[in-house]
């Protein structure tokens, strides 16, 4: 049968090469652009650390004008006169708030980035100017969203921390001037907002930026970014105060922007960029950079068009010399292959293949095959020797069976003609010996019950009784809870020869019995076989001993061939062991796998 090329040894280490091949080439490159690709970002990164410082140094410096600003303005005499005089004087309200818009205009005219400039003061009075125009204000309706968020919690003393200069974001001139007409453009303001006390009087000066031109300072076309790269300022809570895009403003931040660390510079990935967070000293806002990660990576386009073509010059090399030098060393492999699928189909006379000079496995495999075919022819001789030794053992093993058969019909004659003569004692052991010769040719199992086994040596013991007289007396004795465990047939008739035959002293000595015992240790069944005899030497135990472990013949009738017969039925732990002394007999024990032979019949 043709092997598929799938299961091939050839073809599949040629994929296991390239494919190995290719992998290592594929990791290295992985980690090579993995190198490559965070120094990138690094570089990245502190390119825009180092930039960032500079323009975190122009937002404080602008900041810091406007707050100094915000100080000129609460230190001018038309708004001190305002906040200070105005509650004591009402008559002079008009020309105060004439000189107040005209401080104002001056403030405009010299700072083209301030927007408008508003007064409150904690009765409800606003006076704003935007430079178009002069506002006054005393209904609470119109003081705008901007006092209502920031300054009201104030007068209605739900805060009380109101010191130095605070700055908000996100509000426009709509928050300020409620009463403006709605066709006006909407301005978005960057606010600075510082408190004036005079006693129990309260009142806040308001200096509205232009966003625009604050957004410019951090994002103009002069730092040279990428189109798709973002810059814009959060507060401390997150919110979007700066950004070039103005639908953005007002807008939360999500995501991990912010550190325990309030002064930390950091950066992480997200949403497909890299985004840097670097705090500033103003009012705890944060200047974030989100920057795409294709645009950093733009470098390594190139790396990675010079990979593919890498890859596949190696995998045409590869596959090239694989192929070169694994048909090489498979060639022996291959004509090995093909003599065995000749010897599958009969031919057994192969010729000694090439390769087996080689000293590797594969010409290792050739000379053990060279070997193999040149033994073939042996081993067929030897093949036809043992089947005509195997039909040989069948036709003596039915001669075994018909021969006791035989002997047991004529010992049955026999019998009959003893009892018409009136011989008992012949009767009697025509009967044993009949019994004793019916269980050769009944039954083909080699296995029967222990008691089966201790009627056999009963009927034995007849037999030797009417042999030896009263100079010998067999004890049977097995346990009852033993008798139905299965044990090999005639394993303890050959024993018990042993004690008839070698432990009976002279004539005229004591009696010497012979005791069979059985007993259930776990799952061992433990017969022994045991005489009073003379028993034998420490030298010649030890001599018998070795023997039996080696399978040698002793003059111990059947005892080597008693342990090779039930290690092979029941296995290597199980088998004799003998014990002996001068003068104190002879013991045999039988170890045995217990089972229960009504289990083993079914």
């Amino acid at each position: 049968m043709k092997i598929p090329f799938y299961r091939s040894v050839f073809w599949r280490m040629i994929a296991a090469v390239s494919f190995s091949f290719l992998a290592i080439l594929s990791g290295s490159f992985a980690f090579l652009y993995a190198s490559v690709s965070d120094s990138l970002k690094e570089r990245t990164d502190a390119e825009k650390i180092q930039s960032f410082r500079q323009l975190g140094y122009n937002i404080d410096t602008f900041c810091q004008d406007v707050e100094r600003l915000t100080g000129r303005l609460i230190s001018e005499t038309a708004l001190t006169d305002m906040v200070y005089i105005g509650k004591e004087s009402p008559g002079t309200e008009f020309s105060m708030r004439a000189a107040y818009f005209r401080e104002l205009g001056q403030i405009l005219e010299q700072y083209q980035y301030v927007e408008s400039i508003c007064f409150y003061n904690a009765e409800g009075l606003v006076l704003s100017m935007d430079g178009r125009q002069n506002i006054i204000q005393g209904r609470e309706r119109d003081r705008g969203i901007f006092y209502e968020e920031k300054l009201e919690p104030f007068c209605s003393g739900q805060k009380s921390d109101f010191w130095g200069v605070k700055w908000f974001g996100g509000y426009t001139n709509n928050d300020f001037f409620p009463a403006l007409n709605k066709d006006d453009e909407t301005v978005y303001y960057l606010s600075a907002c510082r408190p004036m006390y005079w006693g129990s009087y309260q009142a806040w000066v308001v200096v509205n930026v232009s966003l625009d031109y604050f957004t410019d300072i951090y994002n103009s076309d002069a730092r040279g970014g990428v189109p798709e790269e973002l810059t814009y300022i959060v507060d401390a809570q997150g919110q979007v105060i700066s950004h070039p895009l103005q639908e953005a403003l007002g807008r939360k931040r999500e995501g991990d922007w912010r550190r325990e660390e309030a002064d930390t510079i950091y950066s992480f990935e997200e949403n497909g960029c890299q985004v840097l967070c670097y705090p500033l000293t103003i009012a705890g806002w944060t200047m974030i950079d989100e920057m795409p990660l294709e645009a950093i990576l733009e470098d390594t386009k190139g790396m990675q068009v010079t990979f593919l073509a890498t890859i596949a010059v190696a995998i045409c090399l590869v596959v090239f010399f694989s192929v070169f030098w694994v048909n090489r060393l498979v060639r022996p492999l291959r004509a090995t292959t093909e003599a065995l699928r000749r010897m599958e189909g009969g031919e057994l006379e192969i010729a000694p293949l090439e390769g087996g000079e080689s000293r590797d496995e594969i010409g290792l495999l050739v000379r053990q095959f060279n070997r193999m075919t040149g033994r073939i022819e042996g081993l067929v001789e030897e093949n036809a020797a043992m089947e005509k030794k195997k039909r040989e053992m069948e036709i003596q093993a039915l001669k075994s069976q018909l021969n006791p058969h035989f002997l047991y019909n004529t010992l049955n004659t026999v019998k009959w003609m003893a009892v018409m003569k009136g011989e008992k004692d012949i009767v009697d052991c025509l009967d044993a010996l009949g019994d004793i010769l019916r269980p050769m040719y009944q039954g083909s199992s080699p296995f029967w019950s222990l008691a089966e086994e201790i009627d056999y040596i009963e009927d034995y013991g007849r037999v030797m009784r009417h042999r030896y007289g009263g100079q010998a007396r067999l004890i049977l004795e097995p346990e009852e809870d033993t008798l139905e465990a299965s044990v090999p047939k005639f394993v303890l008739q050959p024993l018990v020869e042993n004690a008839f035959l070698y432990g009976r002293r002279e004539e005229g000595a004591a009696l010497v019995e012979i005791r069979v015992d059985s007993k259930k240790e776990g799952d061992i069944l433990l017969v022994v076989v045991a005489d009073n005899g003379n028993g034998i030497g420490t030298e010649a135990l030890e001599a018998l001993r070795g023997n039996i472990r080696m399978g040698k013949k002793t003059a111990h009738i059947g005892l080597s061939n008693v342990n090779d017969r039930i290690r092979l039925l029941c296995g290597e732990r199980y088998g004799l062991e003998i014990d002996s002394a001068p003068d104190r007999g002879f013991a045999v024990m039988v170890h045995l796998p217990y089972r229960d032979w009504e289990n083993e019949k079914s």
